[in-house]
């Protein structure tokens, strides 16, 4: 076996592959009707089950097709009807009637607490099934990744390319100041969106809480996107709700699947900076005296951004077995997921075990279970490593990364090394673990139980109880030497947090089918309990730091934090049908939340929603162009409980502030102190939406066409009002402020057909978002930013967060025209080659209240467009996402075109202004900066629209028939593929990668008052794969 080399197997696959196009035994000729209309039907697809061999019928229905014996299979497929198979057997004439596939309209969608057919739908649903998709093949760390591009309405943003990093789900626009995330609802069991290791201060160490969830067990998504199909989940349902379904078994032989690939990542974009010479001539312009850098000039360039930048490896391996009986059925899933970060000091490493089982106990009995255990492994980069990337690719270029004579063979950050005003960092020494690094470990279980009962016919009681427990291990360490290679105190910070989330509800349901009437009714009660521990261990100089104990430090300081919340609710539902073409519901939840005051406690959350199917009237048209029609409106509430902080209606006691007391020899001591103001009166946000919209399928089931339009209006919402210091207290004090708005449009289209052999499919999907913030109650604006700037505005009449800073004119390209312009009370002297800004408001001076609106990170319209296409054994997808109209702070451009810094400069800098002409959008070199030409203004604020290439795939299964031949029936399935993931990104934006949320963190989040700046994040990976789907 060891002289089979590569070109014999090579030889041999393409001989199998071949097989079945010789051998010819005899021909069936025929014709292919429509079996409703009799109708000849052009363009069926007729193969012989198990191969690649068939052809097409012609214009006129008929096909002669050779095959190889009596024993063959003839599969007759169209887009818009049922696939037909017959066998050979004696006959050479074969007539197949194929008749109209409705399987679309039979299609069933998870709702909140049940199911329902996709036709009687009255409320706006999005679903995602693993088998349009093929899951398995993807290469992402967590479920959310599925959605984008995929469903109307649903944008996705990552915030960074480090995998297991947070990804933002936001579903119709930003509808609150705080949490945006929709409720995640696995197996029955909602998921609370934390992330607590906070080991390292930078909010880089939060993970996503969907990491442990291994996407190629998921079987289906359901987005419920509108009040009246969310409204069934209450105060937990303000930003949507989102049901992940896993696969469960089936009745008939047991089945074993193997898919597994491996992969390689690279950036897709990389900066533009100068080379050595460039930037010691650029500095030495800047300051000749104290910025000479001469001696360095002649050595060798270092690329930073090569150094910090590798190719990662990522590879998947899932095995799956499945089956059952008529009384029980089963579902076992293991997988195993590594991917390397695309920055030295990232990593993402996730073990999975996922069983289910469902077992029924005589006619009237069903009990079933879903459990998942995962172990989710990240690396992480320190505060000291942070964006290695970015803040690598402005080093001095001729600073370099190794040096025999250094400490541990790297080139140390000292003044010999980088010059006396040199700004240069070691990233890969510091994303070396022997000096410092940062790991979270995240160990997941997710559980839920469940029986049924059939009282009588109709009538059936679930109970389930359910449990999301999740154990975090977090670890920064620094070591005892330095990155200037001398002797520092070591560090070592580690956390514990342990994380329950319990459910338990119980649900009557009653269905019944009388004449044309269709009633369910559906009757429930549900407990949710939340509680939160953390423990923090920091020790500073360890007595040895290969131990990596805290508690060896010569100092040791620990810390506690807890957190606990419950919330019950009390929840029905009506759907009521005539005559299957108008359809009825109604939903309501009562819940009472502990996180507010007792008489503020409770809120009851209605939505009515209904649909008229006009296909079905005897006055519309039959046997035309339309399958189904149905147009549906909707309204509801559903409510925000997240404020920030539990029970706001209290005050906080802090216990570890620091007291001054007494006069002249004073002394510091430790005790409580309260650190809010509480607000007995503060109370759930409310959200409003109504919803009208149709589905259309058409044309056999080729066409399938969705719109919506949504009107969503959050009022009372929650926010933290920032009090004085002087008033005593640190943190703000929770309200309902104000009011906001999204509204917009969405759009979904697909069609199928079918050319020869063959079948393909193209759909898109959009969809547009115009957000208003309505009323602010007694505040005139919000104020707010990144790093204590002041960088964003929420005011009555714009966005959310918008931008908020100056706006420029160009340059001063003489002294004539500085005397000329307005007095610049921000500037303390303007000179030729200064940025002009505006007088916006026009009082005759340029000062604070010249800033105004910049522009929203909350993009116009986002969309998504698929294709896929399959010819015999091979098959085609492509899928494109992209978002228009948003804008990004480019804070890191802002870093690299700072005309006085001593750190490397982008390339565009080589055209700043030099003397009049020269320029009127790079300014002149300046050390001191006098006018502040890098104020924040609209210099930084760039497009963030783009288009990117998320997926694209070809595959190649082999025919059935070769591998019987092969394995003797063993293998069933052999599939190999290649993919590219983020292949390309189109845009104009010039900084690493558009797609950031990076911004103020709020409560282990982000807060909408201010995001959207790009800081330097890593980018999207662009990742090659090959891969391969085998079944047993």
């Amino acid at each position: 076996m060891k002289h089979f080399t590569p070109q014999k197997w090579l030889w041999l696959f393409f001989m199998v592959v071949a097989t079945g196009v010789y051998a010819q035994e005899k021909t069936i000729t025929g014709k292919v009707t429509d079996a409703d209309t009799g109708d000849a039907l052009p363009g069926v697809n007729i193969v012989i089950k198990g191969s690649s061999v068939g052809t097409t019928a012609d214009a006129d229905g008929k096909y002669s097709l050779a095959v190889p014996g009596n024993d063959a299979v003839l599969v007759f497929s169209f887009i818009g009807f049922q696939t037909l198979e017959m066998p050979v057997g004696t006959q050479t004439v074969i007539n197949p009637a194929l008749g109209s596939d409705t399987k679309a309209l039979e299609e069933v969608v998870v709702v909140g607490y049940g199911t329902q057919r996709k036709v009687d739908l009255t409320g706006a649903v999005g679903s995602l099934r693993a088998s349009d998709i093929d899951i398995g093949s993807k290469p992402i760390t967590s479920p959310d990744q599925l959605l984008a591009g995929r469903v109307a309405g649903v944008q996705i943003t990552n915030r960074s390319g480090d995998p297991g990093a947070p990804i933002d789900v936001r579903i119709r626009g930003v509808g609150t100041a705080g949490v945006n995330s929709p409720l995640w609802v696995i197996d029955g069991v909602p998921i609370v969106q934390t992330s607590n290791i906070t080991v390292n201060t930078s909010s880089t160490t939060e993970s996503n809480p969907l990491a442990g969830i291994n996407p190629a067990d998921i079987e289906s998504i359901d987005v419920l996107k509108d009040a009246s199909a969310a409204a069934i989940y209450g105060a937990r349902a303000a930003n949507g709700v989102i049901i992940v379904t896993t696969k469960r078994g089936k009745d008939g032989k047991a089945t074993l699947t193997y898919d597994g690939y491996t992969g390689a990542g690279t950036p897709w974009k990389k900066l533009d900076v100068l080379n050595t010479n460039q930037y010691i001539d650029m500095q030495a312009q800047l300051d000749p005296v104290n910025r000479d850098f001469s001696k360095f000039k002649g050595q060798p360039d270092v690329n930073w951004q090569d150094q910090v930048f590798r190719t990662s490896k990522v590879q998947s391996h899932n095995i799956g077995v499945s089956g059952g009986t008529p009384n029980a059925n089963y579902f076992v899933g293991v997988g195993y997921m590594n991917q390397q970060g695309l920055e030295l000091g990232q990593g993402f490493k996730r073990y999975s075990i996922k069983a289910n089982t469902d077992v029924k106990v005589g006619d009237r009995i069903k009990i079933g279970e879903s459990l998942l255990l995962s172990s989710v492994d990240r690396m992480i980069q320190s505060e000291d490593a942070i964006y290695a990337a970015f803040n690598s690719a402005l080093n001095q270029p001729f600073f370099k990364v190794y040096d025999p004579n250094g400490p541990g063979g790297y080139n140390a950050e000292t003044v010999e090394n980088r010059g006396s005003a040199g700004n240069s960092n070691n990233y890969v020494m510091r994303t070396d673990p022997n000096y410092s690094y940062t790991t979270v470990l995240s160990r997941k279980v997710l559980a839920n139980v469940y029986g049924e009962l059939e009282i009588i016919k109709g009538l059936k009681y679930r109970i389930s109880g359910g449990v999301d427990y999740n154990v975090g291990d977090g670890n920064f360490f620094q070591g005892d030497v330095g990155f200037n290679g001398l002797p520092k105190s070591s560090l070592l910070v580690q956390e514990r947090p342990i994380e329950m989330t319990t459910n338990f509800n119980n649900t009557l349901t009653y269905i019944k089918n009388f004449g044309k009437h269709d009633l369910t009714v559906l009757v429930g009660h549900e407990e949710t309990n939340f509680r939160y521990d953390k423990l923090r261990l920091q020790g500073n100089d360890l007595f040895n730091t290969a131990i990596k104990f805290a508690s060896t430090g010569v100092q040791v300081a620990g810390a506690n934090e807890a957190d606990h919340w419950a919330l019950r609710g009390y929840l029905g539902r009506i759907n009521y049908a005539y005559a299957d073409k108008y359809l009825f519901t109604f939903n309501i939840r009562k819940d009472f939340s502990s996180r507010f005051a007792e008489n503020k406690r409770s809120q009851a959350f209605p939505s009515f929603s209904a649909g008229w199917r006009i296909s079905q009237e005897n006055f519309f048209p039959k046997g035309g162009i339309f399958d189904d029609v149905k147009i549906r409106a909707g309204w509801g509430q559903s409510g925000n409980q997240f404020t920030g902080t539990n029970f706001p209606y209290l005050t906080t006691l802090q216990p570890t502030i620091f007291y001054v007391v007494g006069t002249g020899n004073q002394t510091v001591v430790r005790g409580p102190a309260p650190i809010n103001l509480a607000n007995p009166d503060v109370k759930w946000e409310t959200g409003t939406q109504f919803d009208i919209g149709t589905d259309i399928a058409l044309l056999s089931g080729k066409i399938d066409f969705t719109f919506d339009y949504y009107n969503k209006t959050s009022n009372g919402i929650l926010l933290g009002f920032p009090l004085p210091y002087t008033s005593g207290f640190f943190l703000p004090t929770d309200n309902n402020i104000g009011k906001m708005v999204n509204r917009g449009i969405e759009m979904a289209l697909t069609y199928n057909g079918q050319v020869g052999q063959v079948k393909y499919s193209v759909g898109g999907n959009i969809t547009t978002v115009h957000n208003e913030v309505l009323d602010l109650g007694t505040i005139p604006e919000i104020i707010s930013g990144v790093g204590g700037a002041s960088t964003h505005r929420t005011k009555v009449g714009d966005p959310i967060g918008s931008f908020y800073g100056y706006k420029t004119d160009g340059i001063f390209q003489n002294q004539a025209e500085i005397d000329a312009a307005v007095p610049d009370r921000i500037s303390s002297g303007r000179k030729p080659g200064d940025i002009r800004f505006k007088d916006v408001n026009g009082d005759g001076q340029i000062d604070a209240n010249d800033r105004t609106n910049l522009g929203s990170y909350i993009p116009k319209f986002y969309y998504g467009i698929n294709a896929s296409a399959r010819f015999h054994n091979f098959d085609f997808s492509l899928l494109l996402a992209g978002v228009s109209g948003q804008k990004v702070y480019n804070q890191a451009r802002s870093q690299g075109e700072d005309l006085r810094s001593a750190t490397n400069f982008y390339a565009s800098t080589l055209g700043h202004w030099t003397g009049e002409g020269t320029s009127n959008s790079m300014p002149r070199l300046t050390i001191d900066d006098d006018n502040q030409n890098n104020r924040y203004s609209d210099r930084w604020i760039e497009s963030g629209s783009f288009m990117r290439i998320r997926n694209i795939q070809l595959g190649y299964a082999i025919p059935s028939t070769q591998l019987k031949n092969w394995t003797g029936g063993l293998i069933t399935r052999f599939r190999v593929y290649v993919a590219a993931q983020n292949l390309y990104t189109f845009t104009k934006y010039s900084g690493f990668d558009p797609e950031v949320t990076r911004g103020q963190s709020f409560q282990k989040g982000e807060t909408p008052l201010a995001t959207g700046q790009d800081g330097g994040s890593s980018p999207q990976p662009r990742i090659i794969q090959f891969g391969w789907q085998v079944s047993f």
